[in-house]
């Protein structure tokens, strides 16, 4: 499961030749699995793995080649807060967010002489439509599933898509022109709170 590498360069070829060139690459996939490390299985790790860690580094090792050409280049890897807190029974899913973090922070470091920047974007809990959904299916109005949602962050309530969005777009601005190897935490405070997702 996941973009294979060929498929990676497939893609991102055909978007530098239509656009004349590449400068920013966001890679914002991922898939969720919910198991303890005990209940995870061989396939589960495999699927969840090729999808948020190697789909990206597939994506990247395909776009910078195309960067490098034009000198310049960002890339915004869509990770998430639970790179750094714990969620219950998303053992996988949080130690992929992890490792996104780390690529970005190696990318940044090998490719920064190339004039390419590699940053992480963490969000928090966003209301998409998948909550939309959940909240329908759980009976609740989705001013209710957001009160409920949202909390544990500091605001009080989820992010909304094109907040999330707007950092990402900021990332790959040249206004963030000297910022790399880094990670944009938007959680509405949660990390900073004093507990986590329950």
């Amino acid at each position: 499961m996941g973009i294979s590498e060929s498929e990676a360069m497939g893609f991102i070829g055909q978007a530098a030749e239509q656009f004349g060139g590449l400068n920013i690459l966001v890679n914002n996939a991922a898939i969720r699995q919910y198991h303890t490390v005990t209940d995870a299985t061989e396939e589960s790790w495999d699927a969840i793995l090729g999808v948020n860690v190697k789909g990206y580094a597939f994506c990247a090792k395909a776009a910078i080649p195309v960067m490098r050409r034009s000198g310049s280049g960002s890339i915004v890897n869509v990770a998430s807060n639970c790179a750094a807190i714990a969620s219950v029974r998303a053992v996988q899913y949080d130690t992929t967010k992890a490792a996104v973090t780390g690529l970005t922070r190696a990318m940044a470091r090998d490719h920064a002489p190339e004039g390419i920047r590699v940053n992480a974007l963490c969000p928090g809990p966003t209301f998409t439509p998948f909550h939309e959904q959940r909240a329908a299916r759980s009976g609740k109005t989705a001013e209710e599933f957001k009160k409920e949602f949202g909390r544990p962050t500091m605001l009080g309530r989820p992010a909304m898509p094109r907040e999330i969005a707007a950092c990402a777009l900021f990332l790959a601005s040249d206004e963030a022109r000297y910022i790399t190897g880094t990670q944009l935490v938007v959680d509405g405070g949660l990390i900073a709170a004093t507990h986590g997702y329950q």
